[in-house]
């Protein structure tokens, strides 16, 4: 309680501590993925006779030992390691979920499921996903939708076996590539929706996926590689016109990428590297990236204000 001026004043509300790179968070978040990978280890080293019975009864401990931590940390107002006790509790979802399915004996030992489609381990991908969104929802705690994004990328890469079994790499690199993009146009909602923070894993974990599918088709596929470099080109420079407006920095990261790589690409193929006008070219280009840099920082912001609807002033 606050005393001013002979009142008394109620308390202020507790700000709540984002998490953020100092050496807390860093411990926090090392420390939670150290125990995931130390709980997935356990699992592994579980002698074979009667492992399904084992696996799940020491996932569902896990898992109710990790939700009730969540519960007791938020309770005294530790807020991001509740979150992230909650986030280790939807890690171990894949793990109660297969050993369920092998204790009543339905899960597919036979199916390899890198290649091969099996409805079952694309439902341990979506229950682990629906299982994210309800701790998301419980907690509110951001990091969550990391856990949701792997887990909806890895049931597209399960569901592209399904239309042709054993899937191709050029299946795989399409799925990457559409399931990607749909992330994206997720998170750009959710930042329509002013839910900025939520839409961070979208963003990364959407353009990534798309990246990599970009990169496939560009580097390692058997057709024409322009059908890589050339959407990646387009794509970079429009996502480097638009990160100064939304200011996303990912945005800009993978725009910057896609923009470099691309340019120098074309460059090596019709030029001399070892002559000057390549090398010239080649500063032309980090000039144009560092320029238009300093015309985000002076005018992004600016930009940014057009798109954005504001209130009409209030009648008095």
């Amino acid at each position: 309680m606050e005393e001013r001026a002979g009142v008394v004043l109620p308390p202020k509300p507790a700000e709540r501590d984002w998490p953020r790179m100092d050496p807390p968070n860093v411990l926090w978040f090392f420390g939670a993925f150290a125990i995931g990978f130390a709980a997935y280890a356990l699992f592994d080293a579980l002698p074979d006779s009667q492992n399904s019975l084992w696996i799940f009864l020491l996932a569902v401990a896990f898992f109710l030992g990790f939700a009730g931590g969540s519960w007791f940390l938020l309770g005294l107002g530790w807020w991001v390691p509740g979150g992230l006790a909650a986030a280790l509790a939807v890690s171990i979802v894949p793990a109660v979920t297969v050993g369920f399915l092998k204790l009543i004996d339905v899960w597919p030992d036979n199916v390899d499921e890198v290649t091969d489609f099996s409805g079952w381990t694309f439902a341990v991908a979506v229950v682990t996903a629906l299982a994210g969104l309800a701790a998301f929802w419980l907690t509110r705690f951001s990091f969550i939708f990391f856990l949701v994004v792997m887990a909806i990328l890895v049931a597209s890469q399960f569901l592209a076996a399904s239309f042709e079994s054993p899937a191709s790499a050029e299946d795989r690199a399409t799925t990457a590539l559409v399931a990607g993009a749909l992330l994206v146009i997720v998170g750009v909602f959710m930042d329509a929706f002013s839910r900025r923070r939520d839409a961070f894993w979208f963003h990364v974990l959407g353009w990534f996926s798309a990246a990599a599918g970009l990169v496939f088709f560009a580097v390692a596929s058997d057709g024409n590689h322009d059908r890589g470099w050339i959407p990646m080109l387009v794509a970079g420079a429009l996502m480097l016109i638009v990160a100064g407006p939304i200011r996303r920095a990912s945005w800009a990261v993978y725009g910057v990428l896609g923009y470099y790589a691309p340019v120098v690409h074309y460059m090596i193929n019709g030029l001399n590297e070892e002559r000057w006008p390549f090398a010239l070219l080649l500063l032309a280009v980090g000039l144009s990236i560092f320029g238009l840099g300093m015309l985000m920082h002076r005018y992004g912001r600016v930009w940014g204000e057009r798109f954005i609807r504001r209130p009409p002033p209030a009648v008095l």
